[in-house]
């Protein structure tokens, strides 16, 4: 082991409460920059999935004010297929309407779906709550509001009707729960075929195609979707995405993660000055010991080192325990709510401990200069 080093151990060890002080203080606060970090990802996870996860984040619609329909649309999942980043490809034949159901007539959305495409999408077979989907032709699945407002069950009938002169008796084969009143009130849900022989008698067209991303690449969302656009070119259609759609919620989670820097940089920071503090500190009370390691031969160099190691010793200290502090806090968060996922990052984890590590070498650097330049003839003089 270096004389450095040796020095450095026996300064850490002759001030042993000092060197736990020091440890214990640095650790709380890279536990303080790592649960806000972990927690702040995770809200921001949980909100994103919670808003977006379950809908169609990149969707193809019609271009026109009139008419609502895309003809070809197989020709366009063909060109959309080649784009790596899709989990999901469903379409859709979507309008509004009224049924009769009840003394007064209800507003409705009905919804064709391939119920196996928008499943990958809506996870709609895990929210039936009561029967199976519909299969055939005018049977429909409809949300738990909707049929508690109606006393409506599996097996009833109603009429749905579109416009003046559309009018279908559809029949209850599931209930669903989408855990989103609005939803649940308003969407009726039938195969794709059968919304295309109610609304567009028999015609094969859709009214939007809805594609899901990868969760790495939701906030990629709009330059794929313009990808998209180049890609499909056909002045009849449209691609939008959730981010032009929701950009207060986007705003929302850009202030949040600057915030969130903000605070695990400060965090960072005051380690830092810490750091400093204690060792220039630290080369004020081992300034004799150096004066006379200097008298018997210890250079300058070696001098620095100490302080050096001393430094890294912390921030490798205070990284593991920042890191098992943090983590135990998180799970003490995690185990007192269920509402909020914590999700472990441990690329987030090692990076913060680097940045720990780098920083209480960094702060060394003073302390260290300071005790290459003590003379030890005026410390032993005691000037």
């Amino acid at each position: 082991m270096g004389l450095s080093r040796t020095i450095a151990i026996r300064f850490l060890k002759a001030s042993k409460w000092q060197t736990v002080l020091i440890v214990v203080g640095i650790s709380v606060g890279v536990a303080i920059q790592i649960f806000i970090g972990i927690l702040i990802t995770s809200l921001q996870s949980s909100l994103v999935n919670d808003v977006i996860g379950n809908s169609s984040q990149i969707t193809v619609v019609s271009s026109s004010d009139v008419d609502r329909q895309i003809e070809g649309y197989d020709d366009i999942i063909e060109s959309l297929e080649d784009f790596d980043e899709l989990t999901a490809i469903s379409v859709a034949q979507d309008s509004q309407g009224l049924t009769n159901a009840s003394a007064s007539s209800t507003s409705i959305f009905l919804r064709g779906f391939e119920f196996d495409d928008a499943d990958k999408i809506y996870n709609i077979k895990d929210r039936i709550i009561e029967g199976d989907l519909p299969e055939d032709n005018y049977e429909v699945l409809i949300g738990k509001e909707f049929g508690k407002e109606l006393k409506l069950e599996v097996g009833d009938k109603f009429y749905v009707l579109f416009g003046t002169d559309i009018e279908q008796e559809v029949q209850i084969t599931g209930i669903y729960d989408f855990n989103a009143k609005a939803i649940n009130e308003l969407w009726v849900l039938t195969p794709l075929e059968s919304a295309q022989e109610i609304l567009v008698e028999g015609n094969d067209t859709v009214t939007s195609i809805e594609m899901q991303v990868q969760q790495e690449f939701y906030f990629e969302a709009d330059t794929i979707a313009e990808e998209m656009e180049d890609e499909i070119d056909n002045d009849d259609v449209e691609v939008t995405n959730w981010i032009d759609q929701n950009e207060d919620l986007q705003s929302g989670l850009q202030a949040q993660s600057t915030s969130s820097y903000f605070i695990q940089a400060f965090a960072i920071i005051s380690v830092i000055i810490a750091i400093a503090s204690i060792l220039s500190i630290t080369v004020l009370q081992k300034s004799r010991q150096l004066g006379i390691l200097k008298a018997m031969g210890i250079t300058n160099k070696d001098a620095s080192k100490v302080f050096l190691y001393e430094g890294l010793f912390f921030g490798i200290c205070g990284a593991i325990g920042g890191i098992l502090l943090g983590m135990f806090l998180l799970f003490g968060f995690s185990f007192s709510s269920s509402v909020l996922e914590i999700i472990i990052d441990p690329i987030f984890l090692l990076i913060s401990a680097a940045i720990v590590t780098a920083s209480a070498v960094i702060a060394s650097l003073s302390p260290a200069i300071k005790s290459s330049k003590l003379d030890p003839i005026d410390i032993i003089r005691g000037e």
